[in-house]
């Protein structure tokens, strides 16, 4: 079984291990209920929001493990990250106006990354061509 580690705060250390004895479960398995709990009630505009943010966060994994690609394709995902990351929190305070501005934001920066990197594989494939016929 995989281990996944749960750092706790020194102050709250007490109140796990009063909620384990009380409650008789483990906290691993307390802490998953409360995340589908918390998953099963996800508006669904937040949900989109979040599942922005996997997207942005898989593309930039799978870019940054790319060799020869320029530095600005990393840093228009991580200006993706950060406005999605803002728009999930404009959208938890209930600002609406601020949440479509950064969700729109965070989209474009990740289509814009998306298309450079289009452009960058292309480059270095057409760089790789010439390499080859000289």
């Amino acid at each position: 079984m995989p281990n996944k580690t749960l750092y706790v705060k020194d102050a709250d250390l007490p109140m796990f291990e009063q909620a384990q004895e009380q409650l008789g479960d483990s906290v691993s398995s307390m802490f998953a209920e409360f995340l589908r709990e918390r998953m099963a009630n996800l508006q669904p505009e937040e949900g989109r929001i979040v599942e922005l943010l996997h997207e942005i966060g898989h593309a930039r994994d799978a870019a940054n493990k790319e060799r020869n690609l320029p530095v600005f394709i990393d840093a228009e995902y991580a200006e993706a990250e950060a406005c999605g990351n803002k728009a999930l929190k404009s959208f938890r305070r209930g600002d609406v106006r601020k949440t479509k501005v950064f969700f729109y934001s965070a989209s474009t920066y990740r289509d814009k990354a998306e298309h450079d990197l289009k452009e960058a594989r292309a480059f270095n494939e057409k760089i790789a061509e010439m390499l080859v016929r000289a």
